[in-house]
């Protein structure tokens, strides 16, 4: 039996050129902590641990009271200084000034349209129903209308009387001020959810419905899509021959037999090894760190792993 074991031994270091003894390690995630950038009490918590989700699914969200109430109260003001616009603006009857008014008016009623466009394109990208070019275009187009409306309240401005025309522009830009401020709001309500950052997988919920939540305390731990590295200890005296851009064959419980990855970064000081995946004598050598990108296929974090060097990279 010492004599088969012995054989195979040898049969395993010459397949790996030279001697080479494989190397060991395990899969490591790329975490991302995703936590709110204002504090607040997590209200309705989607994600579920395991889940695969879309870039953009929405993964909780917290308490928006406050954030509502000051939107409501945004849009009072917008709509009071909007108001006194047209009141003053109203002063004028010549056909010129009535003209103005008309582009002004249709320029509203195209605002209201765009940025109702714009919020439903916002709710289907944050649940991954359309692409972000859709979701770009209608900002844009929102964005434009904004600019319409602005552009029509100047033409009244000038079509107006000289003796006016300095009260009619403060108004005019009292109501873009008002604007502004409806859009920070809205801003703001919008922040109150936490969406996935890119396709992944929600590893852990660390906050539930209930708990509070911050910029200190995030909410759910997420491992993005292509985030898993192979990390491998490269024993001292063989640290030359397994330089940055190796490629290695990847095995694991799970693996492909084409499970592949190549050597991106190699620590510069020397460790001791991990003695939970290394034998009793191999516990006391010094092994460099290196992390490794997998070609295809990745296992799940915390997977053990034993790479050799791949024949192709010989």
């Amino acid at each position: 039996m010492k004599r088969a074991l012995t054989a195979s031994l040898i049969l395993l270091l010459a397949g790996c050129g030279d001697g080479f003894p494989p190397l060991h390690g395990y899969a490591e995630g790329e975490f991302v902590m995703l936590a709110p950038e204002t504090n607040g009490r997590v209200m309705q918590m989607n994600a579920a641990e395991g889940a695969s989700v879309p870039a953009g699914a929405t993964l909780f969200s917290l308490d928006a009271a406050a954030e509502k109430l000051n939107l409501e109260a945004a849009q009072a003001r917008a709509a009071a200084a909007t108001a006194r616009f047209d009141d003053a603006s109203a002063g004028g009857r010549t056909p010129e000034i009535a003209a103005a008014r008309e582009l002004l008016s249709q320029a509203r009623a195209a605002q209201v349209r765009a940025r109702a466009d714009r919020a439903r394109a916002q709710e289907l990208a944050a649940t991954g129903d359309i692409p972000r070019a859709r979701l770009d275009e209608a900002v844009a187009a929102a964005d434009t209308a904004d600019a319409r409306v602005s552009e029509a309240r100047q033409r009244i401005t000038l079509a107006e009387l000289p003796a006016r025309e300095n009260q009619i522009k403060a108004l005019a830009a009292s109501v873009d001020e008002a604007e502004r401020q409806v859009a920070l709001a809205e801003d703001a309500l919008r922040r109150r959810a936490v969406a996935a950052p890119t396709a992944g997988r929600v590893e852990r919920i660390l906050r539930y419905a209930g708990d509070v939540a911050g910029p200190a305390l995030p909410a759910v731990r997420f491992l993005p899509e292509g985030r898993v590295i192979a990390v491998v200890f490269i024993p001292a005296p063989v640290l030359a021959k397994v330089p940055v851009g190796t490629k290695l064959a990847i095995a694991c419980d799970g693996c492909p037999a084409n499970a592949g990855a190549e050597i991106v970064s190699i620590g510069d000081e020397t460790e001791f090894t991990p003695p939970i995946i290394y034998s009793d004598a191999e516990r006391s050598r010094l092994v460099y760190r290196a992390e490794a990108r997998f070609s295809g296929f990745a296992p799940p974090p915390g997977t053990p792993l034993r790479a050799e060097i791949a024949r192709d990279a010989k």
